[in-house]
């Protein structure tokens, strides 16, 4: 069984706009998240299903929009990796970055599958181009 639909529904989930326990389903409820250092997390995170959920819902009045263009896929067994470009509109400035400025990360994301199929732990590697002055 392959894995790629479900992370396409996410990735698309989340350009629409869904957040909090709308994203619950696609995750394992011990699913967890970690978020290797970058320009916008310097130290990195960590963190269990129940924060990474109120953290959608806490970004989601950062942006006005956001996309995820899927370069390449593969898979082998219950695990994935992912290379992608993410690419969000601010909807408020962020530091000296002004609101309307498009961000742009080439990402390398990594997944494990739960035995039903959903997302056990989602690893990343954000690589984001110079922000806009």
């Amino acid at each position: 069984m392959s894995h790629e639909p479900l992370l396409r529904d996410l990735y698309q989930a989340i350009s629409d706009g869904v957040t909090g326990d709308g994203l619950a389903r696609f995750f394992s409820p011990d699913a967890e998240q970690v978020e290797y250092p970058s320009a916008i997390r310097p130290n990195g995170s960590r963190r269990p299903l129940a924060d990474m959920l109120a953290a959608s819902e806490q970004g989601a009045g950062l942006l006005s929009a956001q996309s995820y263009d899927v370069v390449s896929y593969l898979e082998q067994g219950d695990t994935a990796a992912v290379q992608l470009t993410w690419r969000g509109t601010l909807a408020v400035s962020m530091g000296n970055v002004p609101a309307g400025s498009e961000l742009v990360a080439h990402v390398g994301a990594f997944y494990a599958f739960a035995s039903d199929g959903r997302i056990a732990r989602q690893s990343s590697y954000d690589c984001y181009e110079p922000f806009p002055a």
